[in-house]
């Protein structure tokens, strides 16, 4: 009897272990306190945190060929339903899907390099730009206290909040799960008068390579395209800035919405992509800090050989060795910046009036002009109105070691791509600011300070150069033909998610009364092709703020009919002639910790059959 007993147990654990294994992964966008499960015909499956927001488990089942995710109350009765009908396969099964959304194959390609050589690395092996065509998923649960003091007052009287909150973060994409200890704390100024604020993020452990990232909100962006947009324009230019991609935020049980992932403006990223090594020994920088529009400015000046004098808010100082300069020694620490500003005043002095090619020799001994005239180069394009040419701010001064010289690194582009935005800067009407691609940001009626970009263009050595570098990039990157496939690459890789991001700061349950963009459907669709149907250019152009599609046709117009003439046949650098060897990509697995979690899942479910066995055998 037991014989029989034994065997029809036995028969029965061999036809559950021929039984397929199903496994589901789903990243919960409902806020904390959700649950999911699967639903695959009549049958609803519970899944399990792993951790939060990632929900998983597997079922053992003979066939599952439709099925979709469900949310569940506390007794694990159904209360919503996603509308994606999802067809089971093994790629499925090795990826984190997200609720309501479908699984992404979005092929985000790179703007054309026009430029042959490479100036510096823009990458490591193991410090590589954020993957394009990926959505990432970070929850973050923090401190409270920290937290609600932070996201309720981002202003503490007339100075910024610099509090941090310790936080457990979690970041999941469609083919990895990530966890560490860290904090996040607010960024920047004028974002901070927004409801939907901007965060700067820390690890204790390695995220892609990086201990730390930024998210940008995109608050005041109707097309949730613009910044990444520039920073890929910066970037196929030759020109080092911070890149990135989406990623919905979650903190503390609120829903944030959608937001840019970019990295962070650090050592490692320095090391990276200006030194081609992530852990190398970098020089300093200064961030340029303008106070629009009656100043001061950060107008580069010689002021005097005092650090204090510098320490101010115009000039940040952002990275450098802790080690080697004593934190409280000014003189230390503003030192390279005093030298540039002196060397500037110096070469002014000496070849302001010379038009020879000396002048030009003698300015990239520390000057990195090729890096600088691409900077404004773009920034042309871009019709950048906060950053280094029109208000010099949102830009770092960089003293190099490597090469002993200096250079600009742009960042921050929320104010690019729609036009003169009644800047009280551009004293151009908007048509003939949007027309103009020399003088637009340095009209001698301006507000601002220009000493320093106005002392480098009235060379006309330095000129001949900006005007190529513009044409190569009018008619290799900054054309329609280019942005719109990037473009409309972007806005299907989001696509789902923009109407769910635009509606999600009305649902903030903070108490800080900041601005909230009042953004919809159509506002983005606009932005990623307008109406060109009686269209009126003369009067469009009479427009502060543009649509993206439609400034982007507007000012490629305008600046390739600007250098229509010019001859870029001589298109070599005019100061550091480098060709940085280019980092080869090697074959990644394509083994992660979400497969790594399903072959455990796999592990475990055959550890049961054998552990019947066991059983039954005793």
């Amino acid at each position: 009897m037991k014989i029989k007993f034994f065997g029809i147990a036995l028969s029965s654990i061999i036809a559950f272990a021929n039984a397929k294994q199903h496994y589901f992964n789903v990243v919960s966008i409902l806020g904390e306190g959700s649950k999911l499960g699967v639903k695959y015909g009549n049958v609803v499956q519970p899944l399990t945190p792993s951790p939060f927001p990632l929900f998983s488990g597997v079922i053992e089942a003979d066939n599952i060929n439709d099925y979709h995710y469900v949310s569940l109350d506390i007794n694990n009765m159904v209360i919503d339903e996603e509308i994606i009908q999802r067809t089971y396969s093994d790629a499925n099964a090795n990826l984190n899907e997200v609720y309501n959304r479908t699984n992404k194959n979005v092929k985000v390609t790179n703007l054309p390099r026009p430029f042959e050589k490479n100036m510096f690395s823009m990458k490591t092996k193991k410090y590589k730009p954020f993957p394009k065509d990926t959505i990432y998923n970070i929850y973050a649960s923090c401190d409270e206290n920290q937290y609600s003091e932070l996201v309720n007052t981002p202003f503490l009287g007339q100075k910024i909040n610099e509090h941090e909150a310790n936080c457990t973060i979690s970041i999941i994409s469609p083919n990895s799960k990530f966890e560490s200890e860290g904090s996040f704390h607010v960024i920047g100024f004028g974002s901070r008068k927004f409801k939907k604020l901007s965060f700067g993020m820390k690890f204790e452990k390695k995220f892609l390579g990086r201990k730390a990232i930024k998210l940008r909100a995109m608050a005041n962006d109707d097309s949730l395209v613009r910044e990444l947009l520039a920073s890929e324009v910066f970037t196929a230019a030759g020109v080092p800035v911070q890149e990135g991609t989406y990623a919905r935020v979650f903190i503390n049980g609120e829903t944030f919405g959608l937001y840019s992932m970019i990295d962070s403006f650090n050592d490692r990223w320095i090391g990276a992509y200006i030194h081609g090594n992530e852990k190398a020994k970098i020089g300093i920088s200064y961030k340029l800090c303008s106070n629009h529009p009656m100043g001061p400015y950060a107008n580069l000046r010689l002021i005097e050989d005092d650090g204090s004098v510098y320490d101010s808010y115009t000039y940040l100082l952002d990275e450098y060795e802790k080690k080697d300069i004593a934190k409280d020694d000014l003189q230390a620490q503003f030192a390279p910046l005093i030298n540039f500003t002196r060397l500037f005043d110096q070469w002014v002095n000496t070849y302001g009036n010379d038009q020879s090619q000396v002048a030009i020799d003698e300015l990239k001994k520390f000057l990195n002009i090729e890096s600088l005239l691409r900077l404004m180069a773009v920034e042309t394009l871009i019709m950048a109105i906060d950053n280094f040419w029109l208000a010099i701010s949102n830009t770092a001064l960089y003293y190099n070691p490597e090469r002993n010289n200096y250079q600009f690194i742009p960042f921050d582009f929320d104010q690019a791509m729609e036009g003169t935005h009644s800047s009280g800067l551009i004293v151009q009407d908007s048509a003939s600011a949007m027309r103009d691609c020399l003088h637009w940001a340095d009209s001698p009626e301006s507000p601002a300070d220009h000493y320093f970009t106005d002392n480098l263009m009235s060379h006309p050595q330095i000129k001949e150069r900006y005007d190529v570098i513009l044409a190569v990039i009018t008619r290799e990157i900054f054309d329609p033909k280019y942005l719109t496939p990037y473009i409309q690459s972007l806005a299907e890789l989001i696509g789902e998610d923009v109407e769910w991001a635009f509606n999600m700061v009305d649902n903030l349950g903070i108490s800080y009364n900041g601005r909230v963009g009042q953004f919809t459907l159509q506002d983005f669709q606009e932005n990623i092709s307008y109406d060109k149907t009686n269209y009126n250019l003369e009067e469009r152009l009479n427009e502060p703020s543009l649509v993206l599609s439609e400034f982007i046709d507007i000012r490629s117009d305008s600046c390739r009919a600007y250098t229509a003439n010019v001859n870029t046949s001589n298109n070599q650098n005019i100061s550091d002639d480098y060709d940085v060897k280019e980092i080869e990509e090697s074959p990644e697995s394509k083994l992660d910790a979400k497969s790594s979690a399903t072959s455990s899942m796999k592990k475990l479910s055959l550890l049961f059959v054998f552990a019947q066995i066991i059983l039954l055998l005793l």
